[in-house]
């Protein structure tokens, strides 16, 4: 009995490192095998990573030197004609390709390399409209040529702009881009133009009248560099009157002011002080009083009248629709640009 006893104990001895070796082959090889897997997932996400990521890198020729970069960066501003080169959409550009498949630009290397780092910098800031960046050169002598690349790849806060320039009727609101609100009083509330140094003292106007029950579109408008809106018409033409006695003689001059106007980018502006502000298409000569009264081209001519001429009738008019100088139904509207 003993012996037999002894025999078992034997061969448990002799089994248990075989078993125990057995265990942790076991464990070692499903350790294993958790790693190859992880290992395989870590792979195939790393490989689509990569393979996303290659999608959106892009290789360029720019005047013989090679860059690369993210389709992101290229498109960071959205609308612009680089951003529309690039898109992923676009099936109308298409882009010269050197002999190893790189997209070639004619520019100067330094100047489209700097350019990429401010955009990179763009990316990642809060949106802002194309209107309000501002790109600025390597050099303060590259500015010319830097600024026509900015031209091409359309960056130039004009090309976000709408509309430009120029007179326009029947304007829908929704056309507009790049522009701010700052005047809106209907024709009932005399024009003060202090305005203009006021709320409305940016570098660039758009100028428009309306009913004011047609919110989606302006019936007149016009845009001027604030430079050229306050055109001046001729001082008036007085005249003594020979007529009376020698001791009272007085001058006489006539009520109206003659108005001469110089055309910019189309439009051409006119300002009497204390009396009157306007335009109308192109270089025109005609007299204000107070305000224009023409039916030449009456479409595209606005006059707005200071308070000071109220008594006198003012005359406002909003294209061919004249005498508005009391009416709640029609709005003036001035909007601008930095």
């Amino acid at each position: 009995m003993m012996l037999y006893i002894l025999l078992i104990i034997g061969l448990v001895i002799y089994e248990y490192p075989i078993f125990a070796y057995r265990v942790i082959l076991k464990n070692i090889t499903h350790g294993e095998d958790n790693f190859a897997i992880k290992k395989s997932i870590h792979n195939d996400r790393h490989m689509k990573k990569y393979e996303s990521l290659s999608d959106d890198i892009i290789e360029l020729n720019i005047g013989g030197q090679k860059m690369s970069t993210l389709r992101s960066t290229l498109t960071a501003v959205p609308n612009s004609k680089l951003s529309l080169m690039f898109s992923k959409d676009n099936t109308k550009t298409i882009l010269p390709i050197d002999k190893q498949g790189a997209v070639f630009f004619d520019y100067n290397p330094i100047y489209f390399n700097y350019l990429l780092d401010q955009l990179r910098t763009i990316k990642r800031m809060s949106k802002a409209s194309g209107y309000q960046l501002q790109f600025s050169p390597p050099f303060i002598n590259s500015h010319m040529n830097f600024t026509h690349m900015l031209v091409d790849l359309g960056l130039t806060p004009d090309y976000f702009l709408s509309p430009m320039e120029g007179t326009h009727i029947n304007l829908t609101v929704n056309s507009l881009a790049g522009w701010q609100e700052c005047y809106r009083s209907t024709y009932a509330v005399p024009f003060d133009l202090s305005v203009l140094t006021k709320a409305c003292n940016g570098s660039r106007l758009l100028v428009a009248c309306r009913p004011v029950n047609h919110k989606k579109m302006f019936t007149l408008a016009a845009i001027g560099e604030r430079e050229d809106i306050l055109h001046p018409c001729l001082p008036k033409q007085c005249k003594i009157n020979t007529k009376s006695k020698k001791k009272n003689m007085k001058l006489i001059c006539s009520s109206r002011y003659q108005c001469i106007t110089q055309a910019k980018r189309g439009v051409g502006w006119y300002h009497v002080n204390n009396q009157t502000w306007g335009f109308v298409r192109g270089s025109l000569s005609f007299v204000v009083n107070p305000c224009d009264a023409s039916n030449l081209d009456s479409d595209y001519r606005l006059c707005w009248s200071s308070q000071l001429e109220r008594k006198q009738g003012g005359g406002d008019r909003c294209g061919s629709a004249k005498n508005l100088q009391n009416s709640n139904k029609w709005e003036r509207l001035i909007y601008y640009i930095n």
